[in-house]
C-alpha cells in the first residue's frame, strides 16, 4: 500500500495560509482610528455646519482590514443621541462602499452606501450620498472631515502580545 500524499499536501497548504496571514504588509492608509472634525450639510447652493454647530459631541470611526465601525454621542438642544454602526467596506481610488451590518438607525441595516473618500496625510474627507460616477448628489449631501488619531501604546507594552 502506497502512503497518501494528501495529508502532506493539506499540511503544506494550511502552513502556507497561516504564514500568509501572519505576515505584515504595508497597512492601507485608511487603517486606524479617525475623529470627526466637522460635518456640513449641503442643499443645492447652501451649506450649514452641523457638527460642531447644531450638534455637539464626538464621534470616532475605525478601519481595520475590510471592516469599519463608528461610535459617537451627540447633543442637539437637550437631546442626547448615541450613534454606532459597522460592517465591511471596499475602497477603489476615491470610490468607497460601506456594507452596513449594524447601525443605531435601523433603516440603514443591510444597505450598501456609496461615498466619495479621499485621504491626504492625516485628513480624511468623506462625501455622501454620491451618484454612480462618485459626484455628490447636488440637491442634498453631507461632507465630513475626519482627522487621524495619534496611535499611542499602553504604558509598559513591548508589543510582544499576551
Amino acid at each position: 500500500m502506497k502512503p497518501s500524499l494528501l495529508p502532506l499536501a493539506w499540511s503544506g497548504l494550511m502552513l502556507g495560509l497561516l504564514l500568509q496571514g501572519c505576515t505584515t504588509g504595508k497597512p492601507s492608509p485608511i487603517e486606524g482610528t479617525w475623529r470627526l472634525a466637522y460635518e456640513y450639510e449641503v442643499r443645492g447652493e447652501t451649506s450649514a455646519c452641523i457638527f460642531p454647530g447644531t450638534s455637539r459631541g464626538s464621534e470616532l470611526k475605525m478601519w481595520a482590514g475590510n471592516r469599519w465601525s463608528l461610535v459617537g454621542v451627540f447633543l442637539e438642544d437637550s437631546v442626547i443621541t448615541d450613534n454606532y454602526a459597522g460592517g465591511t467596506f471596499t475602497l477603489d481610488g476615491t470610490e468607497y462602499r460601506e456594507i452596513v451590518e449594524f447601525h443605531s438607525a435601523p433603516e440603514y441595516l443591510g444597505q450598501t452606501v456609496l461615498l466619495f473618500l479621499e485621504i491626504k496625510n492625516d485628513t480624511l474627507i468623506q462625501i455622501w450620498p454620491v451618484d454612480q460616477t462618485g459626484k455628490p448628489v447636488p440637491e442634498h449631501h453631507y461632507m465630513e472631515k475626519w482627522v487621524r488619531m495619534e496611535q499611542t501604546g499602553i504604558a509598559g507594552d513591548t508589543g510582544a502580545g499576551l
